[in-house]
């Protein structure tokens, strides 16, 4: 539900979106009267977009900035030491603010750093990729990654809010931009197939259309959020394409591989469970042909081979929607609808793989 004022309620934290997001960010700060005030960014936000932040919020001037290299492997423990050591020798005590200005990782670390720094300080995500503007940033999660397991530790930590500057999109090449569009698609087959098809026929490439599809996909996930905070029921919805996604992402990080991007793995692990949907009677041989289609043509392959199916299902058995040692999936039933937590079998995910790799074999 999104307010006059271009506010959407996401349930424990507002999420404000539009021209005038950073304004209302600086009279929240001086609202909250915090002692001290770090921005956590790594190092390509804190070079493109630290100076227009600072610019629009004065009262961020005076905060002291804590970088991480940019990039996956920032979610790490020996990271967080670091920072922790950093904010304990700069002696900020639990009326701090830790502003996390960046995408994904930097949302999921520095909500993380900021739940369990001295049992929990405020934070306030300001996302600069469209992972974070839709997805990452929303809803209160924090995780980071152990023994190549993606997300394993982490609490539910709500941010104070959710500033969406859209034109720190600027700063993105086309990769980062379509990883984040892979999250955009997964609501509209999951939440809203209008949400979806206008996705498929929008020319990504340019801003002023994508700011409308943004704006909606942030709506979406917020609401979601709002039904179900800690993921009892509704928001499991959301875990299309990451069962298998996530063990691909992981996958990929190892043996010298070409790492992909969250979204990639996730765009992958959506032609696979779409799939698994078709094969479980849930879903109809179209709307699967539909989106696997859809995917191939803006995600390049990406090639697994037959003999490393068992690591792949290996690296899902850490998945945190497993149930007594049985994958748990959302599966689509419809373009705009999914049902969640159906059983899969791991030799119905090594056919889905084998699926994937007959779409993508070379000619």
């Amino acid at each position: 539900m999104r307010q006059e004022d271009g506010t959407i309620d996401a349930g424990g934290h507002p999420v404000v979106i539009g021209a005038g997001a950073l304004g209302a960010l600086n009279k929240r700060i001086g609202h909250l009267d915090p002692s001290a005030c770090f921005i956590l960014g790594d190092e390509n936000t804190l070079h493109h977009c630290l100076p227009e932040l600072l610019a629009m919020v004065p009262r961020l001037r005076d905060a002291e900035t804590i970088g991480v290299p940019a990039g996956e492997a920032s979610k790490s423990l020996p990271v967080c030491s670091d920072i922790w050591q950093h904010l304990t020798t700069r002696a900020a005590d639990r009326s701090s603010m830790l502003v996390c200005l960046g995408g994904g990782v930097v949302t999921d670390l520095g909500g993380f750093i900021a739940a369990t720094y001295k049992r929990g300080i405020r934070c306030i995500h300001v996302p600069t990729t469209v992972m974070g503007m839709v997805d990452a940033a929303i809803g209160g999660k924090t995780g980071i990654d152990v023994g190549g397991v993606k997300n394993m530790v982490g609490v539910f930590h709500d941010p104070v809010s959710v500033h969406v500057h859209v034109p720190f999109l600027r700063s993105l090449g086309k990769r980062e931009l379509l990883n984040g569009v892979a999250e955009m698609i997964k609501h509209g087959l999951v939440r809203d197939a209008d949400h979806y098809h206008a996705l498929r026929e929008a020319p990504l490439h340019d801003l002023d259309a994508l700011i409308p599809l943004v704006e909606r996909s942030a709506a979406l996930k917020a609401d979601v959020v709002r039904e179900d905070p800690r993921e009892a029921g509704p928001r499991k919805q959301l875990n299309f394409g990451h069962t298998i996604g996530h063990g691909i992402e992981a996958y990929s990080w190892e043996g010298g591989r070409s790492a992909l991007l969250h979204g990639e793995a996730v765009a992958v692990g959506m032609i696979c469970e779409a799939w698994l949907s078709w094969r479980k009677d849930l879903l109809d041989r179209e709307s699967n042909d539909l989106i696997a289609q859809h995917l191939l043509s803006m995600f390049k392959p990406f090639r697994i081979q037959g003999g490393e199916d068992h690591r792949i299902i290996e690296l899902m058995r850490n998945d945190k929607k497993n149930n007594a040692g049985q994958f748990r999936f959302a599966l689509l039933t419809g373009i705009g609808s999914v049902k969640v937590d159906v059983p899969i079998t791991a030799a119905q995910v090594q056919e889905a793989l084998e699926h994937y790799r007959l779409l993508v074999r070379e000619p």
